[in-house]
């Protein structure tokens, strides 16, 4: 199972020719925010940036922002905390 800690926040850069990301930013906000801004941007452009989490050690290039952005389209949000609480309620 994969798990995306889509709720830590994130910055958008772009990329140069070799891969590197620059200092040009091109959003910030959630991870999840940040996916919802690549999605947006030209399929030429989703190509050439790079998603850096800001408080973990951990960027998605465009391969793996693209990757993300089809999980977050495929995969349904889970349970949530009050669901999770039912649950184990449930089980007493």
């Amino acid at each position: 199972m994969t798990t995306y800690p889509l709720s830590e926040s994130a910055t958008i850069y772009s990329v140069d020719a070799s891969g590197a990301a620059s200092s040009d930013i091109l959003g910030q906000g959630t991870l999840e925010d940040c996916v919802a801004i690549v999605a947006g941007l030209s399929a030429d452009k989703q190509k050439s940036i790079s998603i850096q989490m800001d408080s973990l050690d951990l960027q998605f290039g465009p391969q793996e922002a693209g990757e993300l952005l089809h999980f977050l389209r495929e995969e349904s949000a889970g349970l949530s905390n009050n669901e999770i609480i039912e649950i184990k309620s449930s089980d007493l």
